[in-house]
């Protein structure tokens, strides 16, 4: 067990871990707390949020995907959901088709994996992530 000093933000996250005290406000804590491990793993805090991504990357990073999928197969899939109201699934396809950017936090994104057949949360998160980084040319 060493001890380490961490500084919070307003909403009580570690934003430092520093091996002596910087500041006369900082905490003295165990270097293996779940709090420092989780800060020391991510620093800048990337694994906790997600971008907003231009629909053309997710699509394409979908096609880069081993099967690639096709944005009209998921399109067939949400069709053919079972216990959907006509409704529902307009919903959805509106924001497949019509929607310019997606948000990982709409619930609906939940939906679009199950039909791109991805069924673990963290592979959609991975998806994600990697669809960030494709850049327009």
């Amino acid at each position: 067990m060493t001890t380490v000093f961490v500084s919070r933000d307003g909403n009580g996250k570690i934003s430092l871990v520093s091996a002596g005290p910087q500041e006369l406000a900082q905490e003295a804590i165990d270097d293996q707390d779940p709090a420092v491990l989780a800060y020391l793993a991510d620093p800048l805090g990337l694994n906790d949020s997600f971008p907003t991504l231009y629909k053309w990357q997710l699509w394409l990073a979908a096609l880069e995907l081993e099967p690639p999928i096709y944005k009209s197969a998921v399109l067939q899939t949400i069709e053919a959901f079972p216990g959907m109201t006509l409704q529902e699934k307009e919903a959805i396809r509106i924001m497949i088709e019509d929607a310019q950017e997606y948000h990982r936090d709409d619930p609906r994104i939940d939906l679009l994996a199950a039909a791109m057949g991805i069924t673990v949360p963290d592979q959609m998160d991975s998806l994600w992530r990697w669809a960030a980084q494709i850049q327009a040319k």
